[in-house]
């Protein structure tokens, strides 16, 4: 089974986080699929040292006219199940492979999209705003792959459609923290 990244997966490091296995660069397959795009919109709780706002983060959503970049990683079950952990506020969602247009792929992805309307930021919401590490984790990735991949992703990096927050921050969920900080670590431990 294969996974698709659109956000901090496409970042090895960060991607190496939710595997035991050692991962290398190879392992993350550029890929380009039809009917999605990537957007500001998907919201989880996060802790910065002046307080608890709601982080905006990338997901994807349908547009029949939008062609997406993105990386596949093949995957096991166990790795899918701390994968959920760390994408919790996400929806497990399948991209047909009809919609690939890469052509070293023949099978289904599966992807996580944020889907909850209260998971969803709107324009106007108060307390939200973009953490500046993530935006830096994205773009850093972006330097392993070749310029149309970029391009892609060009778009997100300009009019963010919320305020930049510097500062570390961390899940306020402690699974979810877990899951992204540390991933497969200690995964055993928590069950």
């Amino acid at each position: 089974m294969y996974l698709f990244g659109f956000g901090s997966l496409i970042n090895l490091s960060s991607a190496q986080k939710s595997f035991k296995r050692v991962l290398t660069q190879n392992d993350l397959i550029s890929v380009k699929i039809k009917g999605y795009e990537r957007v500001w919109n998907a919201i989880e709780s996060i802790k910065f040292e002046d307080g608890i706002v709601n982080g905006v983060f990338l997901n994807i959503q349908k547009n029949e006219n939008s062609i997406l970049y993105g990386v596949v990683i093949k995957i096991t079950e166990e790795e899918l199940e701390v994968l959920k952990l760390r994408e919790k506020n996400y929806s497990c969602i399948i991209i047909k492979k009809e919609s690939i247009l890469t052509k070293n792929i023949d099978d289904d992805l599966i992807a996580f999209m944020t889907t909850k309307e209260d998971k969803l930021a709107k324009k106007d919401d108060k307390n939200s705003f973009i953490p500046l590490k993530y935006t830096q984790i994205v773009k850093d990735a972006l330097e392993n792959y070749d310029e149309e991949f970029k391009e892609n992703f060009e778009q997100i990096f300009e009019n963010y459609p919320f305020v930049l927050k510097a500062g570390d921050y961390s899940f306020t969920d402690p699974t979810q923290n877990k899951a992204a900080r540390e991933g497969t670590k200690n995964y055993n431990d928590s069950k």
